[in-house]
């Protein structure tokens, strides 16, 4: 493992077991609102892949480890991609939250060991979503967004749900990249 996450990781022992140790995670790190979220969007990818007859088992695994950066401070974010190697794009210098997805795949794979390409896709492109995605990657990115508890009314989120019950998941993604285009 990589000494730059030593401090997040410091004292934990790792049991196999990937709810467990991301449970673990969070907590030691002092960050209960990520946890919730994180079992919140696991929650949910597993539902939506059991709508798809998809394998629920990858999406679950992304859904848990989709935001393990967000323990690195949001100042500190950019930094640690560079100290990574972790190519950033011009975007990302503008709103440095946004290379967490990054970030994130990168702890996948090196704190908890996770080699699998289509679940380290999934979580690379939780947040921007990309072209030519499959469905672990395009029910991720639509977990996480339809799980989000944000106060007021959303409609866009209402939407998203029912075309994803309706198993239109590309309708579901278009609905938010719209939302987010028109802001």
């Amino acid at each position: 493992m990589n000494d730059i996450f030593s401090c997040y990781t410091n004292g934990l022992v790792f049991s196999g077991d990937l709810n467990k140790d991301v449970q673990a995670f969070f907590s030691k790190n002092n960050d209960l609102r990520t946890l919730n979220h994180t079992l919140e969007v696991a929650e949910e990818a597993v539902r939506i892949a059991n709508l798809f007859s998809i394998d629920p088992q990858k999406v679950e695994c992304a859904a848990l480890l989709h935001d393990t950066s967000n323990v690195i401070p949001i100042s500190k974010m950019l930094e640690v991609a560079k100290q990574l190697s972790i190519e950033i794009l011009e975007e990302e210098y503008r709103y440095d939250r946004s290379v967490h997805q990054k970030l994130s795949r990168y702890m996948a794979q090196d704190i908890f060991g996770i080699n699998d390409e289509e679940i380290l896709s999934a979580i690379e492109s939780h947040t921007t979503h990309k072209p030519n995605s499959n469905m672990t990657d395009k029910i991720l990115f639509v977990s996480d967004k339809i799980s989000w508890k944000l106060p007021g009314e959303h409609p866009y989120l209402q939407e998203m749900r029912e075309e994803v019950n309706k198993l239109e998941i590309d309708k579901a993604i278009l609905i938010y990249l719209n939302h987010i285009w028109d802001q």
